[in-house]
């Protein structure tokens, strides 16, 4: 049965209801004795009222069923994965706070799909990549136990076959690490705390950074600024930050400033190129030029994926904000959080 029809079917029984015993204690307060000619005058009563009463129940049943209908179409968009926000006012409070609970599960809906669908691609990126760098060095460490086996590499010649072997195997553990080290970065839910970002700098991060002469670290961050992190995430992204920056500077700087809560890496090196800005980003992308895994400078191109996702699961978003001839900026933005 359709709400319409329900609503004015149960709206004109109770109001047939309502009126047949107001016509019958109205004879009841007056004093006059129901007979055949009393109930003739109350049936002729209610048939009187009864086309009111049909009326203000088509009324009521086609209002509420629209609404009905409102929430109902707002349910099968979201079905059909067409997360819009409607923000009109409605009459009833019922509907409105229905209506703000779809808009707050529509906007969450959308923002998990589209987490997973990232996943989904990073994954499936990480995947096809694997399977072209884990079987280059395993088919070279079989070539040599193959030669080995069958007495094709001499006594002299085994010392620098075996350390071939072993260049392979290092790079399949530095290959793990990296590659475990992304798939972690994808967990949620890792306890923040509040961290004093310009001291934690200071005392906990430039110490462990390498050495160099040649390259200056700046912190500009206000002293007082506290944010909420998780302290390991925000040691990861920034060494990583200010690693890849001093790997490309040749004499200059590395800057860390803040902006209300958004933190700032600015330095002097190589320029990025536009056309990478988002690519960086990717898994096992690098700008490296060199199709040669040996002289890749750059590790595997999953540092800066594995920083995007550290800084998604604290409510931060990285990109690279600029870059030219002088200065590379990248930015560590505070997400908006809509709160229900």
């Amino acid at each position: 049965m359709k709400i319409k029809t329900f609503i004015v079917i149960l709206a004109t029984v109770a109001g047939l209801i309502v009126s047949t015993f107001t016509a019958v204690m109205t004879f009841v307060i007056i004093g006059k004795p129901i007979c055949s000619v009393m109930l003739i005058k109350i049936s002729l009563t209610v048939l009187s009222v009864l086309p009111v009463i049909g009326f203000l129940s088509l009324f009521s049943g086609t209002y509420l069923s629209r609404k009905f209908l409102f929430i109902q179409e707002r349910l099968a968009k979201i079905r059909d994965q067409e997360f819009t926000q409607n923000n009109s006012k409605n009459f009833i409070s019922e509907v409105h706070e229905i209506n703000d609970d779809i808009n707050y599960l529509s906007n969450q809906l959308e923002t998990l799909i589209g987490d997973l669908r990232q996943k989904n691609h990073n994954l499936s990126n990480l995947l096809i990549s694997m399977s072209h760098d884990i079987k280059t060095p395993i088919t070279i460490i079989n070539g040599y136990i193959e030669e080995i086996e069958d007495g094709l590499v001499s006594k002299k010649q085994l010392p620098e076959a075996l350390d071939y072997m072993k260049k392979e195997i290092n790079f399949l553990n530095e290959l793990t690490v990296d590659m475990l080290e992304f798939i972690s970065s994808m967990e949620r839910h890792k306890a923040k705390e509040k961290i004093i970002l310009y001291y934690f700098l200071e005392n906990e991060l430039f110490p462990l950074l390498p050495k160099n002469e040649n390259v200056q670290l700046i912190n500009e961050i206000n002293k007082d600024l506290v944010i909420e992190f998780n302290k390991i995430d925000l040691k990861k992204i920034c060494i990583n930050i200010i690693c890849n920056a001093i790997k490309h500077i040749e004499k200059g700087y590395v800057k860390v400033y803040s902006e209300g809560e958004n933190i700032y890496f600015e330095n002097n090196g190589n320029k990025i190129e536009k056309e990478y800005s988002q690519k960086i980003f990717d898994p096992f992308f690098t700008t490296s030029k060199s199709k040669n895994r040996k002289n890749r400078k750059n590790g595997f191109g999953l540092g800066l994926s594995i920083v995007s996702n550290l800084s998604t699961n604290n409510s931060y978003k990285c990109s690279l904000k600029s870059s030219d001839e002088e200065k590379t900026i990248f930015s560590l933005e505070k997400k908006e959080i809509i709160i229900k």
